[in-house]
């Protein structure tokens, strides 16, 4: 009987120490080839990231693969805060800035599955499903506010940013409207970027573009932008807040060099 409880004892151990490997094997193929610059992965969660420099641009790119929905946070606070400070309470081994909503005061804001704002917007929106999937939403003037936030919450919505543009849709490269013809935003405009896309069912791909440092990196254009995920193979793509907000945090480090030499206080970020 000692030997057979023994031998259960051991069957479990095995399966506890073999479960997490046969997961990891289980990821689709990373966007980004080997080797990587930098990686991570448990039962739950894989990231991997190469760092790029080529013509005057120095950006990183992130392969993310969740196990589910749940693992995509929404981190905010009512006072602004380093990207670092917002996550150091977090679960968290991978992070980038959000649309910092505190800023302003329009939208449709949904964080973590709850309704922060309603408000009118001409912004574009990124929605995360329940499911984890993708979506945005490009025509504001078909989507009154107060009746689009009661449509997400009865889709039990997780996130919704407000920001834009937005890059790419069914795997195709979408027109910038003149809503976005502005200074911080002109699609021909090199600037600190970053953006969120998605591969497939929970893979995901993520560019943080470093700008505005002559020598070191320009920054990219919307169209460059859109180029480069399409090309990393996304069907779904969305520009987040940049400038000196652009920032890629993983494991404790700050990856990236926010243009204005030192992280900028933001609202919220998103982290997985």
């Amino acid at each position: 009987m000692k030997r057979f409880r023994f031998f259960l004892c051991f069957l479990s151990l095995m399966a506890a120490v073999l479960l997490p490997v046969q997961q990891a094997l289980a990821w689709e193929t990373p966007c980004i080839g080997e080797p990587f610059d930098y990686s991570y992965a448990d039962d739950r969660r894989a990231v991997c990231i190469n760092r790029i420099s080529e013509n005057g641009l120095t950006y990183y790119v992130a392969d993310i693969q969740l196990a589910d929905a749940s693992l995509w946070r929404s981190v905010y606070a009512s006072d602004k805060k380093p990207l670092s400070q917002l996550v150091a309470q977090e679960n968290a081994v991978f992070a980038i800035n959000g649309d910092d909503y505190g800023t302003h005061r329009y939208g449709v804001i949904i964080r973590n599955g709850e309704l922060l704002r309603t408000h009118d917007t001409t912004r574009h929106m990124l929605i995360v499903d329940g499911d984890g999937a993708l979506r945005m939403v490009t025509d504001r003037k078909n989507n009154p506010p107060k009746a689009l936030a009661e449509q997400l919450l009865a889709e039990e919505v997780w996130q919704a940013y407000e920001f834009g543009p937005a890059l790419v849709e069914n795997g195709q490269a979408l027109d910038f409207p003149k809503a976005f013809d502005v200074i911080s935003t002109r699609a021909s405009r090199k600037e600190p970027r970053t953006a969120i896309g998605q591969i497939a069912p929970l893979h995901y791909c993520v560019i943080v573009a470093d700008g505005r440092q002559p020598g070191y990196s320009d920054g990219i254009s919307l169209q460059d932008l859109q180029r480069l995920f399409l090309d990393y193979g996304a069907q779904t793509a969305f520009n987040l807040d940049g400038g000196g907000s652009a920032e890629l945090w993983f494991m404790g480090e700050v990856l990236n060099r926010p243009c204005g030499g030192h992280e900028r206080s933001i609202s919220d970020a998103i982290c997985f």
